[in-house]
This record gives structure tokens, C-alpha cells and sequence, in this order.
């Protein structure tokens, strides 16, 4: 597994903490300065990119930690993906 974008790192939070062989638990750091570390380590998700993104897509305190240059870097980074991704969906690759 590729790692994780550097701009990713200033708004999560790793974890020791094994999900499967290959996934971690993140938390959310803006979560957790808001909401404290208890409740803010209520909300945890997989260190994958997407699933990074589309919970700070839904999360509002990254929204008002973040400004919007920063808030459209990230989530072009699985759009970007995407766009790759459909290109190939569904067509036959030639010999």
C-alpha cells in the first residue's frame, strides 16, 4: 500500500492499532482539539485515502480548521484517483 499524502499527516492522527493486516485506525485531529480526546476518538476510519476524504468532506470541524485552498487540495487527491480509475472500467485491453 502507497503511503498517505503529506497533506493528509497535518490532519490526522496514526494509531498503533491494527484493523486487518494492512489497515490502521486514524482519528480525526481536528475531532479531537474540538470535541476532546475522548469523544473525539469516538470517530475513527481506515487509513485509506478515500475513506480520509470523504470523512472530511462530511466533518465540520475540519471545515472550520481548514481554508478552502487547503480543503480543495484534498479532495482533488480522490478525484485525481478516480478519473484513473473510470478510464479503464469496462474496457478491453488490447494485445
Amino acid at each position: 500500500m502507497p503511503p498517505l499524502p503529506f497533506i493528509l499527516d497535518n490532519f490526522i492522527v496514526k494509531t498503533d492499532e491494527r484493523l486487518n493486516k494492512s489497515n490502521i485506525k486514524l482519528y480525526c485531529k481536528p475531532c479531537i482539539k474540538v470535541l476532546g480526546e475522548t469523544e473525539g476518538a469516538k470517530k475513527s476510519f481506515l487509513n485509506k485515502k478515500d475513506r480520509i476524504v470523504a470523512y472530511f468532506k462530511k466533518c465540520s470541524n475540519f471545515f472550520a480548521e481548514t481554508t478552502p485552498d487547503i480543503r480543495e487540495k484534498i479532495f482533488e487527491l480522490v478525484k485525481n484517483n478516480n478519473d484513473d480509475d473510470n478510464s479503464t472500467i469496462g474496457k478491453r485491453k488490447g494485445k
